[in-house]
Order: structure tokens, then sequence, then C-alpha cells
């Protein structure tokens, strides 16, 4: 099977905090749905290892949502700068 050519997303500009695992928990029931279909999506279709699938899927689902992120950096977390592990 080919590798296919996934890219990263922007998140607006905004680099991905180094502790984004963390936020994985907090997040609401639907919101972590959608991250954990994503995330099989990118590691079964696209080819790609399970942590590579994560990052993308949180990037894709969570970070790039105006309203997600301003949920959790409002009441979960303070964002750092920082690149996603």
């Amino acid at each position: 099977m080919a590798r296919s050519a996934l890219t990263l997303h922007s998140g607006g500009g905004r680099p991905l905090p180094t502790d984004w695992r963390d936020w994985l928990d907090k997040l609401p029931d639907d919101l972590r749905a959608a991250y954990e279909e994503r995330a099989a999506l990118i590691e079964f279709d696209g080819g790609e290892k399970r942590r590579t699938a994560e990052r993308r899927a949180f990037e894709c689902v969570v970070w790039r949502d105006e309203a997600a992120r301003a949920f959790l950096e409002a009441c979960c977390v303070q964002v750092r700068a920082g690149a996603g592990a």
C-alpha cells in the first residue's frame, strides 16, 4: 500500500502546545469521538504510525477548530508555545 501525502494543519498559525496529549481527557465526548475516529483513519488508511496519526488528528479536529481550542484554553490549561511531540 502506498503512503498517502498527509499534511499537517497549521492550526491557524498557532503552534501546538507541547502538552497537547494532556488535553485529550478534557475534550467533550463528541469531540473526543471525532478525534479518535480521525486518528484511526490517518493511521490505517493513511499508513501513518499511531503517534503521528494522533498528533495530526488533534491538529485537524481540535486545534483548527476555534471554538474547541478556545474552550480548552479558557477552562482547561494555559497554552504554552512549542511544537507537538
